[in-house]
């Protein structure tokens, strides 16, 4: 009786912790978020730190537009509703990459890890740009929930593509990415779906 009561105690715990999605290969780099938006600094608007927000999905609204009105007024979400994750970046510069290389689920609470690519070759023409980034969680039963959002910092000297750095930032992605020096930063929130 009590061998049976441990092997679905370990079984309970090996289903309730599942890596959802995955980056199995360069090429896949950032195929994971559901949706993405950059942002110029020349447009006017800038970001010195990172955000997290969780909401649900207005329809027809940019996402940089999408997480100001959430982070003003946040919305109720409900089990009939979908669950989406808002990221948006620090500041970055042209060459920068992030991308999210893993969702992983345990339980009521959730762990995204990014990379954070930072260019480390030499400017000739530059911008600043930060991403906003979109990941829908689905419709989740109600209950309180975690989210911890992992960056890991990289360095790199080469992109894949080097002549179209600027105008491919979501297809063209380091050749020689490094660990970086600096120590991941993990951004948490909690959410309630009601």
């Amino acid at each position: 009786m009590k061998i049976a009561c441990l092997f679905l105690f370990f079984t309970g715990l090996l289903h309730s912790q599942e890596v959802l999605k995955f980056v199995k290969n360069p090429a896949e780099r950032g195929t994971l978020s559901d949706q993405r938006q950059l942002v110029r600094g020349d447009t006017g608007k800038w970001n010195d730190a990172a955000m997290l927000l969780h909401t649900t999905k207005p329809t027809g609204m940019p996402l940089d537009d999408w997480m100001d009105a959430a982070s003003e007024k946040k919305p109720v979400v409900t089990a009939a509703d979908e669950s989406w994750l808002l990221f948006r970046t620090r500041q970055l510069d042209d060459n920068d990459r992030v991308w999210i290389e893993k969702i992983e689920r345990s339980g009521n609470a959730f762990t995204i890890t990014m990379h954070e690519a930072i260019w480390q070759g030499k400017y000739f023409k530059t911008f600043t740009w930060y991403e906003v980034t979109a990941v829908n969680l689905g419709k989740l039963p109600a209950g309180d929930y975690t989210v911890t959002w992992i960056v890991k910092p990289l360095t790199f000297k080469q992109l894949e593509k080097p002549r179209e750095a600027q105008n491919n930032y979501q297809t063209n992605w380091p050749a020689d990415e490094q660990s970086g020096e600096k120590k991941p930063v993990e951004i948490k929130t909690k959410f309630t779906v009601q």
